[in-house]
């Protein structure tokens, strides 16, 4: 089996169960991203679509043990320069670890997961999230709401590619769009 199809198959067993918005959907949809921001790039395709499928597998917010995407990675035909490779560029992805890209690979993949945290999608997946972690529906400094001023509306900004860039400035726009027409219902002042 072809080594993209094995982790395919791999990463959806990994996320089946998924209820946080971290689920093979979004996994799916940063794939396709990914597809479309290094259309015309000189990249490494196997190792960066690699890295788009496992890029979760170890989420730190998702409680999965350590070591799983190594584990995976031994499995396949691939040389021990790729599996660091692979390594490196879902390490380079995580906003909360504030890692600045160091190659044009980890700038693709950090753009297309970022990409599927704004605009219609983001928000639905903030909800998602929020709901599986039991958190209220509320204006307080762990609310859903505040994820959006605390990250989501900084990673527009954050683009590294200029069709990702293209993408971001509808998504932001959506989003604060969004949170206006939340901010007036929530205070009964909608028109």
């Amino acid at each position: 089996m072809d080594v993209i199809q094995a982790t395919r198959k791999f990463v959806e067993t990994v996320h089946a169960n998924d209820e946080t918005g971290h689920d093979f959907a979004h996994i799916e949809r940063v794939v396709r991203l990914v597809e479309r921001l290094m259309e015309h790039e000189l990249v490494d395709r196997t190792g960066l679509l690699l890295a788009a499928y496992l890029h979760d597998v170890e989420d730190h917010k998702l409680g999965r043990p350590k070591g799983l995407v190594k584990q995976h990675l031994a499995t396949l035909d691939i040389t021990e320069t790729q599996i660091h490779f692979v390594e490196a560029l879902i390490d380079q992805v995580s906003f909360s670890k504030g890692m600045t890209p160091t190659t044009r690979e980890s700038e693709i993949l950090q753009d297309a997961d970022r990409l599927d945290a704004i605009g219609a999608i983001g928000i639905a997946r903030t909800f998602q999230f929020a709901g599986s972690r039991g958190t209220p529906l509320d204006l307080s400094a762990e609310s859903a709401i505040q994820h959006f001023h605390d990250k989501l509306l900084k990673l527009s900004s954050s683009m590294h590619t200029a069709k990702a860039q293209q993408l971001a400035m509808s998504r932001h726009a959506f989003m604060e769009r969004f949170l206006e027409q939340f901010h007036e219902e929530w205070d009964g002042i909608d028109q």
